[in-house]
């Protein structure tokens, strides 16, 4: 897998019980032209892996169901049938957030993932026992120009730090 710059993980509960956790990592940004966003557009290159933990009741209703093996197939190979849309009922999106040096100066971008949909499938069974499921999700950017002021920044440190580890805080205010 490519270098990841910053990650977090999409943690959502839907209607079923299902715990959804989908791992977002950033693994690279590039300025990529012009935007009324501080003149400056950012391409990013976004892997996300998912995993499902179903309740022992909806794993027992598909043990005797076929094996669909996600590492064998790609989107044009799911099933058609047995589908059925299960809401997402409660989520901590996956925030991720760099700092890059551009041809503008140095930009704060964050990066958010929210799961939109999901549905299931009862009629086949992953192979460690769980339904099929699909999950709908979108990314939503955000850029600005970083603190040029050594003193504001300092504030919002000292602000946040309360909140943040110091690992986290380098991670922050690193520059790519």
């Amino acid at each position: 897998m490519s270098n990841v710059i910053a990650e977090d993980t999409l943690v959502a509960k839907l209607e079923d019980g299902t715990t959804v956790m989908m791992r977002v990592m950033l693994t690279s940004i590039k300025e990529t032209g012009f935007s009324p966003f501080g003149c400056i557009h950012f391409s990013a290159n976004i892997n996300t892996y998912t995993s499902y933990t179903s309740p022992e009741e909806l794993r027992e209703k598909v043990r005797d169901r076929p094996v669909l093996d996600w590492q064998q197939l790609n989107w044009q190979q799911l099933p058609t049938d047995g589908w059925e849309i299960v809401d997402v009922k409660w989520q901590r999106p996956a925030v991720i957030e760099t700092t890059v040096n551009t041809s503008k100066g140095v930009f704060n971008v964050r990066i958010i993932a929210e799961a939109t949909m999901a549905a299931r499938n009862m009629s086949y069974r992953t192979p460690a026992g769980d339904p099929i499921y699909q999950i709908a999700w979108v990314y939503k950017p955000y850029w600005k120009p970083a603190k040029n002021n050594m003193v504001e920044l300092l504030k919002e440190v000292k602000r946040t730090a309360k909140d943040v580890s110091p690992s986290d805080l380098a991670r922050k205010y690193a520059v790519n």
